[in-house]
């Protein structure tokens, strides 16, 4: 099972892809590779504000331009290879094409950025932007209308994903104190019932451990369709803070169906896995990975809370302490504490 986030971005490249095959009236194999080379790299770079060629991490025409021009010279030197392999004429061919194809691409990737209200806005606003863009009117003649219908079904997909709604399971959200910015979430079922006994049931049956790894993977889907409505509504996202439970670790690393969960470069940027120390202990190779980490500790049994707080943070694994419970003496000493390496966070009271 892919990440949700990579599903629909590879979804919205080859849509892209689908746009541009129809726009230059091209249908070969290698026209449909440096396709998806242009419109990989500005998925990389407005949604994921990850750049190949240009220093920096802020999206804007200008760096795509500069950005579309270093794919092109990759691109150009990577065929070399196929210099003596293919006929001249054929090398020419296609090194020029992959010159005209980046400023084509450049503009078709503003179609991504058409904003439509309703269904019925579709054939206007695309309409009006082709009449305005006078490189792809050149290029489609008399064929909008055939773009719009590819549009459309760009649109009603994409609407049918995002509309989605799973039913039985619901995210639970916690704050903590002072912290606006981030949120905790948990999973919890959203199943109704008729009395208090069968809920308690429920509730036995869903916190098995033995269920705790399907638990763990329904979480991160729920997490990763939220991250990618709030990245298409322009909404900014908190950071997220969820808990892996120790059925995600076999043979000292974490198992790869989760790690193929949440190979995406916005789950990395927007959420944070926390685990227990004693997880933690038990298989410090396994969270070596290239994500952020969050320590979970209860502090209520512990007598020296600052030599605990100080080994956590000498880890240098962790980002962030979340203290789950504590004496409430010691509240103030995790709410007021401070440290360039690792922040502490505590959870607001019920």
């Amino acid at each position: 099972m892919d990440n949700l986030i990579t599903v629909f971005m590879n979804y919205k490249i080859n849509r892209l892809v689908a746009y541009a095959m129809f726009i230059t009236e091209q249908n070969g194999d290698f026209e449909k590779h440096i396709f998806t080379e242009y419109f990989r790299t500005y998925v990389d770079n407005y949604y994921y504000h990850i750049f190949h060629t240009v220093d920096g991490d802020t999206y804007n025409i200008s760096n795509l331009k500069l950005e579309f021009k270093g794919i092109m010279e990759d691109m150009l030197y990577d065929y070399r290879a196929q210099e003596l392999v293919v006929s001249n004429e054929e090398y020419s061919h296609n090194c020029q094409l992959i010159r005209d194809m980046n400023p084509i691409c450049f503009e078709i990737v503003k179609i991504d950025n058409l904003e439509f209200d309703a269904k019925d806005e579709i054939a206007q606003v695309v309409s009006t932007f082709i009449d305005g863009n006078s490189v792809l009117k050149e290029l489609l003649g008399s064929r909008v209308s055939k773009l719009i219908s590819l549009i459309r079904e760009t649109y009603n997909t994409s609407l049918k994903l995002l509309n989605y709604e799973e039913n039985y399971f619901q995210i639970e959200e916690r704050n903590f104190e002072g912290k606006k910015d981030k949120v905790f979430y948990n999973l919890i079922p959203t199943i109704k019932t008729l009395d208090v006994y069968r809920n308690v049931t429920i509730y036995k049956v869903y916190r098995n451990k033995n269920l705790s790894l399907s638990r763990t993977r329904c979480l991160i889907q729920k997490v990763s369709f939220l991250l990618l409505k709030n990245l298409l509504d322009k909404k900014k996202s908190p950071l997220i803070f969820i808990e892996f439970p120790d059925t995600v670790i076999k043979r000292g690393k974490i198992l790869d169906e989760i790690l193929d969960l949440i190979d995406n470069p916005l789950f990395r940027q927007k959420v944070v896995i926390g685990v227990p120390f004693t997880m933690y202990q038990e298989a410090k190779e396994a969270f070596m990975e290239d994500y952020q980490f969050a320590c979970i500790q209860d502090f209520t049994h512990i007598s020296d809370v600052y030599q605990k707080t100080d080994s956590i943070r000498q880890e240098g694994i962790f980002h962030y302490l979340i203290v789950s419970d504590c004496k409430y003496k010691n509240r103030d000493y995790f709410l007021e504490y401070h440290n360039e390496s690792m922040e502490v966070l505590v959870f607001e009271e019920e």
